[in-house]
């Protein structure tokens, strides 16, 4: 029989030391459950230089709850100066999402964005949203009406608005997508507290980390349609038209000419009319044809103004530059992307498709039976 090797030796001996000593002592720390307590959300402002952490505790005892607040020069000191405030440990583990004050993020987010990135506990799929106005205060006051769950709250209508893709919902590994993508900018929600409620005031735009601008409704719905290649929409309202659109899907296509100097967005908007103006007779096919007209140009005017504003701050937040990209070319660089988008010409086609929609003459009573028109 042949000697047992050193190394196999060493081998075994390393493996026998594994068995007995188990995974547990290599790690730093050990917790038992009532010693933890773990974070459903955290928001971040920026007051005199430094960065105020905030979060709710506890998120799952039945305990009085209350917001505690941190002021630290690093997200990390934030979290360790949080733990001397509560005598349990704070885990990032059940973090659903990181709201950020509009001050912050007109500053910049990277560093706040490394430091989530490069926590081992945190997902890349939690929430970010920017928030304008008090929402320390706004937390305090849901507390002290007894809304016990509101950090629960917040993260249920993030989740719902995401499944239905009508708002700007973004998460942690979207956000980096688009930052680190030299073809497109990133993009947030921007969230407004006005007294007791917690609104929705658009899409907050990015150059880099740096928040530059907000596109706010009724424009934000234009921006959701050119934004994605297809989406679903439960209604579009249409003020300056008198017009309300229903259970709407859009398409969007974007094409370059050849020498990339033009490029065409047509969008397909299909749905069926909730609510027009009394003195639309659409019985007529004429008329018909001249208001779904009207509508196309109302559509196409409002987009190709939201495409000049973006274009004049030299960002992409549709990702049209990916659209140059062919499977064996590369026509620009990410950084000539840049400096050529705000340059083409760009023009956008709208083509609106209206099914099924019910008549009503000028001057005829509402009450009566209306009839099914299909307009193509």
């Amino acid at each position: 029989m042949q000697p047992i090797s050193r190394q196999i030796k060493r081998g075994i001996l390393f493996l026998f030391f594994l068995i007995n000593c188990g995974c547990s002592s290599f790690s730093v720390k050990a917790n038992t459950v009532d010693e933890i307590s773990p974070i459903i959300m955290q928001y971040i402002d920026q007051k005199d230089g430094h960065l105020q952490v905030s979060t709710i505790i506890p998120p799952l005892k039945k305990e009085q709850k209350r917001v505690v607040t941190t002021q630290a020069a690093l997200m990390e000191e934030g979290r360790y100066k949080l733990d001397h405030k509560y005598y349990r440990e704070m885990k990032n583990g059940q973090l659903r999402m990181v709201l950020i004050s509009k001050t912050l993020a007109r500053k910049g987010l990277i560093n706040v964005i490394n430091t989530l990135i490069l926590d081992p506990e945190i997902s890349d799929r939690i929430y970010l949203a920017v928030v304008e106005g008090d929402m320390i205060g706004y937390l305090n006051g849901q507390l002290q009406r007894r809304q016990e769950q509101i950090d629960f709250y917040l993260y249920r209508m993030m989740s719902h608005h995401e499944k239905q893709r009508e708002l700007t919902i973004i998460n942690l590994h979207q956000f980096m997508e688009k930052l680190y993508d030299p073809y497109a900018d990133p993009i947030m929600p921007l969230f407004s507290v006005e007294g007791k409620d917690f609104v929705y005031k658009g899409t907050a735009l990015f150059q880099d980390d740096r928040m530059i601008d907000v596109i706010h409704p009724p424009e934000d719905l234009y921006f959701q349609m050119l934004s994605r290649k297809n989406r679903q929409l439960k209604i579009i309202p249409m003020p300056a038209m008198e017009t309300a659109i229903g259970e709407v899907y859009t398409t969007r296509h974007i094409r370059f000419s050849r020498s990339f100097r033009e490029v065409r967005i047509d969008v397909t908007l299909k749905g069926r009319v909730e609510e027009y103006k009394e003195n639309t007779n659409l019985s007529d096919s004429a008329d018909t044809a001249s208001w779904v007209r009207s509508l196309e140009s109302h559509v196409e005017s409002e987009m190709n103004r939201l495409i000049r504003r973006i274009q004049s701050q030299s960002i992409d937040p549709i990702s049209a530059g990916k659209h140059t990209l062919g499977l064996a070319s590369r026509p620009f660089s990410g950084e000539k992307w840049r400096q050529r988008w705000p340059h083409i010409q760009v023009r956008v086609k709208v083509h609106v498709n209206l099914e099924n929609m019910g008549t009503l003459k000028p001057g005829e009573s509402r009450f009566t039976p209306r009839h099914n028109y299909n307009l193509f």
